[in-house]
């Protein structure tokens, strides 16, 4: 390889760990996927000075769950590390409180938001830390250079399998750094960051042994070492004895050496392998029964059993994903997906399409690799049909070799300088996007010293201790995003985590129903009230994708409270001094929804409408109209269709008129029983308005409708077939033939 090419691999080295330090940054304490119980079981370690057991009286103070069954090397070199400087840990049950709204899933709602899983002090967690965080980020920042050595080693193994093709070790190298999801692995505390530059390494001295068709003693012996090594990292890893019996059994049979010598040789290689690890397989027999420690693993995080063995095929989707990026509580937009999928396909395509003018041994190559991601797929299908496990990770050993089957395949599609520069870029685009878009979710909103100017200001105050600024807030018009900031600021200091309820609510009075609501703590979930400190003003964002739900175009009113989780008890409001009850009504939405449906029967023949006079365009037509006469009432539904907004919030009049045109009641109200009022009105809106008459309509009785402002009584112009109704009311019952 040239100079040139090795050049590039220092870039990479140095984008990735620069990207790998963010990343370890960005993402809040033991939030990494599975941090908390591998940081436990080395804080165990460094503690004791033993390996936990599982259901030993010493481990009930830890966190440590399913890990303590793992194989113990990154926890013992990871607790020497921590000893060697005399770091501390005696603070770490302090960080294990939990966000009691945390949204975990792909499902769950609010995409990004209220994704911690513990409860977070941005005040606590910055910089300078001490004790566990100090703890905790330098063994992020070890774990990130442990994953540099499996970004070197993909390189290597590029150069070592295609040497006359420099584009596909750079390239495979950029597969390795950039992938969102590796990173977010190598900025967290997971044995998985040892097992994989391991197995890394272990492939590429097997493939230098075949390459040169030597396998020495020295060389024998390291693998071994490398074997037994990754197999003490994780259980997976006692896979790579596979390549190492691959590559025994190619040289044997090409007499790369006097076979009776090679056999001893190759042989070399597991004893070395179980001599390193066979105490670990005596111990979990000894304590559980079972050599692999799996038996009470699965204890803990549950048996499916065998009778879903095939499950794994379902998931291969959740797989993918998180092969590429998944965040410890959620997966990124859908074209995050989109992106790596077209890199998978041109990848394949490129292979299909340039397989005949490879090179024999290159194409050797690509089905040696092709075949150890095979086998660790297997290997994922067999854990993954004993227990739900569709992390990608799971599939890393493995990753290099897919990186650099990728690299071949869109290398034969062009040229193989602007594949890598242009591949290069998209993959560090994605990774740095990824860090600076998403991760940031996890962040405390902004706090400032001078008050902000919202656009809409209160003076709201919660239980005399938080107050209400104002706020901001856009819908779309298809009301399908609604975007909100809240500007806080604590009075006094907070002594409770309360939560935040934003809610949308039916706006009819005494009607409780709910079509939308949010409770997190703030700031995302991730600056609890308890944390705040007085002074500084909370710039508190939310962006939010309303819902599909079952109701019609309607209005609803936008509600905001604060409440003890405990009890769910309300925190009371106060604005400008004078009590306003448990919640605050920001404001009154327009939301989309269906249009509701009008008896055909019910149709009524004339053109009846409501605007300024005759001759100018209406605001309002009344297309249907039924009458239903009760025991003791009578029931008026009425369809209207808005031609035009409305200037300003009408009330419906229904007046029952006796025989010589004298009231005798009415049922008036607002349209919907207050549920769409008409300022909110815009053309093609359809509203079915129902309302009692306290009496029952007789013969020689007429029901006469219209509209009228509240607020002087005018009525709304009303025109039938086009000419002006008397007293501006439509005449719907009787009907004139």
């Amino acid at each position: 390889m040239s100079h040139k090419s090795y050049r590039g691999l220092i870039v990479i080295l140095l984008a990735y760990l620069s990207l790998g330090l963010a990343y370890g940054v960005i993402l809040p304490p033991f939030e990494n996927l599975d941090e908390l119980e591998h940081f436990e079981v080395i804080r165990y370690v460094a503690d004791t000075g033993r390996l936990p057991v599982h259901g030993a009286s010493d481990v009930q103070d830890y966190r440590m769950h399913q890990e303590i069954s793992q194989p113990p090397l990154y926890y013992v070199l990871s607790a020497g590390l921590v000893r060697l400087f005399g770091f501390h840990s005696t603070d770490a049950p302090s960080f294990w409180q939990l966000n009691p709204r945390v949204a975990c899933g792909p499902e769950a709602p609010h995409q990004y938001d209220n994704r911690a899983v513990l409860r977070h002090d941005p005040h606590r967690d910055a910089f300078p830390w001490h004790g566990a965080l100090l703890t905790l980020h330098v063994l992020r920042l070890f774990s990130t250079c442990l994953q540099a050595v499996t970004v070197a080693g993909a390189f290597a193994l590029g150069c070592r399998l295609f040497p006359t093709r420099s584009a596909i070790p750079l390239l495979g190298a950029a597969f390795v750094a950039f992938n969102p999801q590796f990173l977010l692995v190598a900025s967290g505390v997971n044995n998985d960051n040892l097992l994989t530059p391991l197995v890394t390494v272990t492939l590429w001295l097997t493939a230098s042994a075949w390459q040169e068709r030597c396998l020495d003693w020295p060389r024998a012996l390291l693998l071994g070492v490398l074997c037994g090594a990754a197999g003490l990292s994780k259980l997976s890893g006692w896979l790579t004895l596979i390549p190492c019996a691959a590559l025994f059994l190619a040289l044997w049979l090409r007499r790369a050496a006097p076979r009776p010598i090679l056999t001893l040789r190759a042989l070399l290689i597991p004893v070395t392998a179980l001599a390193l690890g066979s105490w670990w397989f005596w111990r979990n027999w000894q304590l559980y029964g079972d050599p692999t420690a799996l038996r009470p693993m699965l204890a803990v995080v549950g048996n499916r059993g065998w009778s879903t063995a095939w499950q794994g095929l379902l998931e291969a989707g959740l797989m993918f994903r998180s092969f590429w990026g998944q965040l410890p509580c959620a997966f990124y937009p859908s074209g995050f997906y989109l992106f790596y999928g077209l890199l998978v396909a041109l990848s394949v395509a490129g292979l299909l399409w340039g397989w005949r003018r490879l090179r024999s041994t290159e194409r050797y190559m690509l089905i040696v690799l092709g075949g150890w991601f095979i086998v660790m797929t297997l290997s994922w299908l067999r854990w993954n049909s004993m227990t739900p496990a569709p992390g990608g990770r799971l599939l890393f050993p493995a990753l290099p070799a897919v990186a650099l089957v990728m690299a071949a395949g869109l290398t034969r599609l062009w040229s193989p300088r602007r594949v890598t520069q242009g591949v290069l870029i998209a993959l560090l685009l994605s990774a740095w996007w990824t860090g600076g878009r998403i991760l940031p979710a996890f962040f405390a909103p902004p706090r400032r010293v001078v008050v902000a100017r919202p656009v809409y200001p209160l003076n709201a105050t919660f239980a005399d201790t938080i107050r209400l600024h104002g706020y901001d807030l856009t819908v779309d018009d298809r009301g399908q995003r609604m975007q909100i900031a809240l500007y806080w600021q604590a009075d006094t200091p907070p002594v409770e985590d309360y939560l935040l309820a934003l809610q949308l609510v039916s706006p009819i009075p005494g009607d409780t129903t709910q079509r939308w609501t949010y409770d997190s703590w703030p700031g995302r979930g991730n600056y609890p009230t308890g944390a705040w400190q007085t002074g500084a003003v909370i710039v508190d964002r939310y962006q939010f994708d309303l819902p599909p739900a079952d109701f019609v175009t309607q209005a609803w009113d936008l509600h905001l409270a604060l409440y003890r989780e405990e009890d769910g008890a309300r925190l009371p409001i106060s604005i400008d001094g004078t009590s306003a009850g448990t919640h605050l009504t920001l404001t009154r939405l327009r939301l989309p929804g269906a249009a509701p449906d009008c008896p055909a029967e019910a149709q009524l023949s004339s053109t009846l409408g409501l605007g300024d006079e005759v001759g100018r365009p209406i605001y309002v037509r009344l297309t249907h109209a039924v009458v239903v006469p009760e025991a003791d009432h009578t029931l008026v539904e009425l369809c209207w269709e808005a031609e035009r907004a409305l200037p300003v919030d009408y009330t419906v009049f229904v007046h029952l008129l006796d025989a010589n045109g004298a009231l005798k009641t009415t049922g008036d109200g607002p349209p919907a029983t207050g549920a769409f009022p008409t300022s909110l009105w815009q053309s093609g809106d359809r509203i079915v308005d129902t309302h009692q008459l306290p009496q029952v309509v007789l013969p020689g009785d007429a029901i006469v409708v219209g509209l009228y402002n509240p607020v002087d009584g005018i009525r709304l112009p009303a025109l039938r077939d086009g000419a002006s109704a008397p007293n501006d009311a439509l005449l719907i019952w009787p009907l004139s033939p």
